[in-house]
C-alpha cells in the first residue's frame, strides 16, 4: 500500500509539471505574454484536466484490485485495515475534488475562451484603426511626425516628399539637416525659449533647403502629449511656398506702389511749388525724369487742332527761333493720346517722334539733327477740366523700354502737371490783368491828385501873370504861395506814388521796415504824427508782403487827402495762425454806406487785395469819429519768421 501511494504522489506532480508543460506550449503557440491572466487561467485548467484524468484512472485501477480480491465492499468497509482504508478514502475524496475542479475548470474554459474572443477582436480592433490611421496619414496633403521621448517614431510619406528626404531623429536634428542656413539661430532661438517653459513650439515657419537644392518655405504646427512617462509630440508639417511666394510679391508690390506714390507726390508738390510758367516748364521735365526715365522729352500745348512744343529736352536739339508746330492730322498715330484720353504706348518708334516731325515741319534744315535715340516712346495726355489741353512726350532709346508701371505713374503725375501747367496759365493771365487794373488805379490817382494840382498851379500861374500886367503885388504874392503849396502838395503825392510802384525797403528788409521808413516820409512832409507797433514779426512770404503794404498806403494815401488827421498808427501782429494789421486814425471819419456806393477812395481795390492772401477786410468810420482798417490774413502752411521780442 505504501508504494501505491507513493505511486499517487509521483503521478501528481507529474500531472502538474506535464499540465505546466503544456500551458507554456499554448501560451507561446498564441502569443500570451508570461503572467498574464490568460496564461495563467490556461496552466491551471490543463494541469487540473490532467490531474483529474490521473486520479481518475488510478481510482479506476484501485476498485479494479478490491474486485479481484473478491471483498466485497461492506465487508471492507467492516473490517478495513486502517491504512487500506484511509487511502481508500483519500482516493474518494480526491475524485470528488477531481470532479468538482473539472467543473470549475469548465466553467473557466468558458470564460477564458470568451476572454480570448474578446481579446482577439479588441487586438482586431486595434489593427483596423492602426491600418485606418496609417491610410489617413499617408494619403493627408500635410506631413506628419510623432516622436517619442525624442526618438522618432513615425513619419508619413508626405513629410518625405516635404522635406525631399525622410527626417530622422529629433528638431535640433530636423532644424540642422533641413533648414536654410541663414534659418538655423532664428529657429534654434525659438525652440529653446518654448523648452524653458517646458513645451514645445507652438509653430515654426522656415525656409528649408532640400537636397536636390530647392528652396521650400514650411509651416509646421506642434503638440505635445503626456503619458506613462512617454512625451510624445506631434509634428503636422505643411508646403507653403507659394503662399509665400504670393505674399512677398504682393508685398513687393505694394512697397513699390508705396515708394512710386510718394516720389510721384513729391514731384506734385514741387511742380505745385511756383506759378511762374517758364521756371515750371523747365521743373516738369526735370521731375518727370525721377518717376519716368527718358532721353528725350517734349512738352506739347494743344490749341485749335495743333500741337505747339513749349519746351523740350533732346540730345543735340538748340532752342528754335520760331514755334514747333504739329496738328493733329500730321501727328497721325500720336494723336490717339488726344482722342482716347489715355497714355500710349508704342514699342519702337524708330526716330519718329512727334517733335521731330514738327522739327522737320517748321524747322529750315530739317535734316540738320537726329532724333536716333528715340525709339520706344510713351505719349502722356494733359487733362484739365475733362479736356486734353497738352501732350507729354518720351522716347528712350532702348526699344520695349516702358512698360504699363511706366503707364500707370504717367497717368497719376499727368493730371497734376495739367493742373500746374493750367494754373500758371491763369495766374499770368491774373498778373497780367493785375498790371492793368494797377495802370487803371495809378492813372485815376494821378488824374486826382497830382493831374488837379498841376492843373490848378497852371490856373494860378496865369492869375500871376494877369497880376504882373495889373501891377498888383498882393495877389502875386498870393498866387505864388498858392502856386508853391499845390506843387509841394504834387511832389509829396509823386513821391508816395514812386514808393508805392517801387518800395526797394519792402524787398530788402520787409515789411516792418517798409512800413517805418513810409510813416517817416509820411511824417516828414505832412506834419503828421505816425506810429508803428511790430510785435515780433519781422519777415513774411513775399507775396503777403506785397499784398498788405499796398492795404496800408492805400488807406495812408486815403488819410492824407481826406481825414485831416493828426495821428495814425499802424498795428502789425501775429494772433494765433493769422496776421493781423490794423491802420487807424483821429480824423473827422466817413460814412461808410457813402464811400461803397461812389465807389471812391479805393476801398474795393484794398478788399480785392485782402482776398488775394486769402484775408478778410473790416473797415470801421463815422463822421466825426476817426476810422480803424482791420485786415486778418490766415498763415496756414505759410511759414512765418520771427524776430526778437
Amino acid at each position: 500500500m505504501v508504494r501505491s501511494a507513493r505511486t499517487q504522489l509521483l503521478l501528481l506532480w507529474g500531472c502538474i509539471l506535464l499540465g505546466i508543460f503544456a500551458g507554456e506550449a499554448v501560451r507561446r503557440f498564441y502569443s500570451i505574454e508570461l503572467l498574464s491572466i490568460p496564461a495563467i487561467l490556461i496552466t491551471l485548467l490543463i494541469t487540473l484536466g490532467i490531474a483529474a484524468i490521473a486520479i481518475g484512472l488510478l481510482g479506476f485501477h484501485l476498485r479494479k484490485r478490491s474486485a479481484a480480491s473478491s471483498i466485497k465492499p461492506s465487508e471492507y468497509n467492516a473490517n478495513p485495515r486502517p491504512f487500506e482504508t484511509e487511502l481508500f478514502q483519500l482516493n474518494q475524496e480526491l475524485f470528488t475534488r477531481a470532479q468538482e475542479q473539472a467543473d470549475a475548470l469548465s466553467r473557466l474554459n468558458i470564460e477564458l475562451q470568451l476572454q480570448m474572443a474578446m481579446s482577439k477582436q479588441a487586438e482586431e480592433a486595434v489593427r483596423l484603426n492602426e491600418e485606418r490611421f496609417r491610410n489617413m496619414a499617408d494619403n493627408i496633403q500635410e506631413g506628419l511626425t510623432i516622436l517619442e521621448n525624442g526618438r522618432l517614431v513615425y513619419l508619413n510619406q508626405r513629410t518625405c516628399e516635404i522635406f525631399g528626404d525622410c527626417p530622422d531623429g529629433n528638431l535640433y536634428d530636423r532644424i540642422a539637416t533641413f533648414a536654410a542656413p541663414e534659418e538655423h539661430q532664428r529657429i534654434r532661438k525659438e525652440i529653446h525659449r518654448a523648452q524653458t517653459t517646458g513645451t514645445a513650439p507652438r509653430e515654426l515657419e522656415y525656409w528649408i533647403l532640400r537636397k536636390d537644392g530647392e528652396r521650400r518655405y514650411v509651416r509646421e504646427w506642434y503638440a505635445a502629449n503626456s503619458s506613462n512617462e512617454t512625451e510624445r509630440i506631434f509634428i503636422v508639417t505643411s508646403d507653403v511656398t507659394e503662399t509665400k511666394q504670393a505674399y512677398q510679391t504682393l508685398e513687393n508690390a505694394v512697397s513699390d506702389r508705396t515708394r512710386e506714390l510718394s516720389t510721384v507726390l513729391d514731384v506734385s508738390q514741387r511742380i505745385a511749388s511756383t506759378l511762374a510758367l517758364e521756371p515750371l516748364l523747365d521743373l516738369i521735365l526735370e521731375q518727370i525724369q525721377t518717376v519716368i526715365p527718358y532721353i528725350g522729352v517734349a512738352l506739347f500745348s494743344l490749341a485749335d487742332g495743333k500741337f505747339e512744343a513749349v519746351a523740350y529736352r533732346v540730345p543735340g536739339l538748340p532752342p528754335q527761333d520760331r514755334p514747333l508746330t504739329l496738328t493733329l492730322e500730321r501727328a497721325e498715330a500720336y494723336a490717339r493720346v488726344v482722342k482716347k484720353k489715355k497714355v500710349i504706348i508704342i514699342d519702337d518708334i524708330r526716330g519718329d517722334t512727334p517733335l521731330s516731325r514738327a522739327f522737320k515741319d517748321t524747322s529750315t534744315h530739317p535734316n540738320e539733327f537726329s532724333f536716333d535715340h528715340a525709339r520706344s516712346w510713351i505719349g502722356i495726355p494733359l487733362i484739365a477740366r475733362d479736356s486734353v489741353t497738352g501732350l507729354l512726350s518720351l522716347a528712350h532709346n532702348q526699344p520695349n523700354f516702358y512698360t504699363q508701371r511706366h503707364a500707370r505713374i504717367a497717368t497719376t503725375i499727368a493730371n497734376q502737371v495739367a493742373i500746374a501747367i493750367e494754373n500758371a496759365r491763369l495766374y499770368e493771365q491774373a498778373q497780367s490783368l493785375a498790371v492793368i487794373e494797377e495802370r487803371h488805379r495809378i492813372a485815376r490817382e494821378l488824374h486826382d491828385s497830382v493831374t488837379q494840382l498841376l492843373y490848378g498851379i497852371t490856373l494860378y500861374c496865369t492869375a500871376t501873370s494877369r497880376s504882373i500886367r495889373s501891377k498888383n503885388p498882393n495877389n502875386i504874392e498870393q498866387n505864388l504861395s498858392t502856386i508853391k503849396e499845390n506843387a509841394l502838395q504834387a511832389l509829396q503825392e509823386m513821391r508816395l506814388l514812386i514808393l508805392e510802384l517801387d518800395p526797394p525797403m519792402l524787398q530788402k528788409s520787409g515789411l516792418v521796415d517798409a512800413l517805418r521808413t513810409s510813416l517817416d516820409v509820411i511824417e516828414t512832409r505832412t506834419g503828421l504824427e505816425t506810429e508803428l507797433v511790430a510785435n515780433g514779426i519781422n519777415r513774411l512770404p513775399r507775396s503777403m508782403e506785397t499784398e498788405l503794404y499796398r492795404i496800408a498806403l492805400e488807406a495812408l494815401n486815403n488819410l492824407i487827402r481826406h481825414a485831416r488827421a493828426r495821428k495814425v498808427t499802424v498795428e502789425l501782429t501775429r494772433e494765433w495762425n493769422s496776421v493781423y494789421m490794423e491802420i487807424r486814425d483821429n480824423g473827422i471819419g466817413f460814412d461808410l454806406e457813402e464811400a461803397i456806393h461812389s465807389g471812391g477812395m479805393g476801398l474795393h481795390n484794398m478788399e480785392q487785395r485782402a482776398k488775394q492772401i486769402g484775408g478778410k477786410i473790416d473797415i470801421q468810420s463815422r463822421p466825426g469819429g476817426g476810422t480803424s482798417i482791420q485786415i486778418i490774413a490766415p498763415l496756414d502752411k505759410i511759414r512765418i519768421e520771427r524776430g526778437p521780442e
